[in-house]
């Protein structure tokens, strides 16, 4: 069993350099590091031109492959599986630091567990609020659970957390993951999303979980820092926009449409204005009532364009955002 790991970036030479010294320190080494450059930046450029006889050095092959100003995650990400060699595609965030025992971890799940196709590892600084949690749950929104890692008819997620064990899963997140290259055949990143591809981990996952149940697992025992680096973001309009364009986008494509999960869906987009609302309320600035404003404005866009969105067209947000309209 070997490992290629494959890292999207879009201009955080120094987020992915901390990266990429975590990967030179695993106990177990992969065969390759694949780096897909989505600014063709040349820091980056730079940083992997530096990097490259010290991985050669330890057996790892350092591959840098240019995709332009697409800016796309998925594409990125499916870039780097078109040209990887390993048995597990390990797809890493540039801003993720892996211990030293993240792939050997990963690995022991595989063997484990033979029926594995996906592996996730546990991010260790996740920021839990048990009121949060509790005012979330109630609306169908994200929240945590114990040991329980499960998509919500309202597309929105339950994340294992505390986490004791090594779970089965309904999805699983995309920055910290391995896949069984084999499965790359079937399934793909979906490339109709851009910039920042919110919702991308749920829907590669989800799909591979319903046709192939249990076959997804999270283990504590592989574990990372996500340094959530602010560089690189998308405007906090566009991300609001973007949010819930893909997020309804993939409630059709996901989702079984019957009533009760439409209801549970509209719900759960009721109770996130409602959320940002109160947060207007008890902490008033100009900052929280645009984030409310935008936040409307973005569901009144959703209707706009809903047929397109229940054919799976996002085109006509697809265009507006690569030209940087919001």
């Amino acid at each position: 069993m070997n490992f290629s790991i494959i890292i999207p970036t879009y201009k955080r030479p120094d987020d992915l350099k901390k990266c990429l010294e975590s990967i030179l320190v695993q106990t177990v080494v992969p065969l390759e590091v694949i780096v897909v450059d989505n600014a063709d930046y040349f820091k980056t450029g730079q940083l992997i031109n530096n990097s490259f006889d010290i991985f050669v050095e330890n057996g790892i092959n350092l591959k840098y492959i240019k995709n332009g100003n697409s800016n796309s995650a998925n594409i990125a990400r499916n870039i780097g599986a078109s040209n990887s060699i390993g048995d597990i595609l390990l797809f890493i965030d540039d801003d993720i630091i892996l211990d030293k025992d993240f792939i050997k971890e990963i690995m022991s799940v595989y063997k484990t567990y033979p029926n594995a196709i996906g592996v996730q590892g546990f991010i260790l600084n996740k920021k839990v609020s048990r009121f949060v949690d509790f005012i979330h749950k109630i609306f169908c929104l994200t929240h945590n659970k114990k040991n329980n890692n499960k998509l919500l008819p309202s597309i929105q997620d339950v994340y294992a957390y505390p986490l004791t064990k090594i779970v089965n899963c309904q999805w699983i997140m995309s920055g910290c993951t391995g896949y069984k290259k084999q499965f790359f055949q079937k399934f793909k990143f979906d490339e109709n999303m851009y910039k920042y591809c919110s919702g991308d981990d749920v829907d590669l996952s989800y799909r591979i979980y319903k046709e192939y149940p249990q076959s997804l697992y999270q283990t504590p025992f592989a574990k990372v820092i996500h340094t959530t680096s602010s560089i690189g973001r998308v405007p906090k309009k566009e991300l609001i926009y973007t949010m819930q364009v893909y997020h309804t986008y993939l409630f059709y494509k996901l989702i079984d449409q019957k009533l009760t999960n439409k209801l549970l869906f509209g719900w759960s987009r009721v109770g996130y204005v409602l959320t940002k609302l109160g947060i207007f309320c008890l902490k008033p600035s100009k900052s929280n009532f645009l984030l409310v404003k935008n936040l409307i404005a973005s569901y009144f866009y959703c209707i706009t364009h809903l047929n397109s969105l229940k054919k799976g067209d996002i085109s006509f947000f697809t265009e507006s955002i690569m030209k940087n309209k919001f």
